[in-house]
């Protein structure tokens, strides 16, 4: 099982984000990444349809041998990880919007956070906020319909996403946030427009390294650290997977042939 490979899905293609930081703490372990664009996205559908996709991801990846599954997607992991959890006997790690750090660090007691909205209406979400935020720290939850579409469509610097980006940032903006909490792993693709509609003065925080610290944890208190020196990874995407070759490719950033494969999960027809 030491060598065996480490699952990661998200509902398309930004949990790349996430895969980055793994991949820099844990340069030897195999990773299988499932991209479940055919189904994406997740952020405006009920929960249960989450869940659905969520144990049917799960099952495909430890049928490929996964020893733990990094549930790369904040709308999953609010919606579906404690059934993950249930269901299957490995480790199981999620991402949520880093609000306790934000929280902690904010000199403006202003805290601005963009996600879905089926993040934000969640109640794993709203527990964070009570409990990091309270009283003393005013957190602004912006919903941001759109903005994943225009990562995975590789529109980072249009238009479109320059204006989706001024309408969802102006609230946060106004209320004099000094911390963006970034609640959706395909933002950090935006990093650069975001940080300059915001300026110098707002720092964007993105959990997917204490994400990637955790899954080191938890594999090594199990004995399932690879022994390896050097890592491969796999791409599994829903639907065509050519179709979304040249976006993966700038995302993930490789000088070398990506392994691009598609292999949707069985699907229940009630979903489809």
């Amino acid at each position: 099982m030491r060598n065996a490979p480490i699952g990661m899905f998200d509902s398309g293609l930004g949990g790349l984000s996430v895969m980055h930081a793994v991949r820099d703490a844990l340069p030897g372990e195999d990773i299988l990444y499932y991209g479940d664009c055919l189904y994406a996205p997740y952020g405006d559908r009920n929960a249960e349809y989450i869940k659905e996709r969520c144990l049917a991801i799960g099952r495909f990846l430890i049928s490929k041998g996964a020893k733990a599954i990094v549930v790369s997607c904040n709308t999953a992991t609010a919606e579906g990880v404690n059934t993950m959890r249930e269901t299957f006997d490995i480790p199981i790690i999620g991402i949520e919007p880093a609000i306790k750090p934000a929280a902690a660090a904010t000199q403006t007691g202003v805290v601005g956070v963009i996600a879905t909205t089926r993040t934000i209406t969640s109640e794993r979400y709203l527990r964070l906020v009570r409990e990091f935020a309270g009283t003393k720290v005013k957190v602004v939850s912006v919903p941001c319909p759109g903005l994943m579409e225009c990562v995975e469509s590789g529109e980072w610097d249009s238009f479109r996403t320059q204006k989706l980006i001024e309408k969802y940032l102006h609230p946060i903006r106004r209320a004099g946030a000094d911390k963006l909490v970034l609640g959706c792993t395909h933002y950090p693709f935006l990093s650069s427009a975001l940080k300059r509609e915001l300026g110098s003065g707002t720092e964007l925080i993105d959990p997917s390294a204490a994400v990637a610290r955790e899954l080191k944890h938890q594999l090594s208190k199990r004995g399932l650290l690879s022994d390896r020196t050097k890592g491969t990874e796999v791409f599994y995407i829903s639907g065509d997977a050519e179709k979304h070759r040249a976006v993966i490719e700038r995302l993930w950033g490789s000088e070398e042939a990506l392994d691009l494969r598609s292999d949707p999960p069985a699907a229940d027809s009630t979903l489809s």
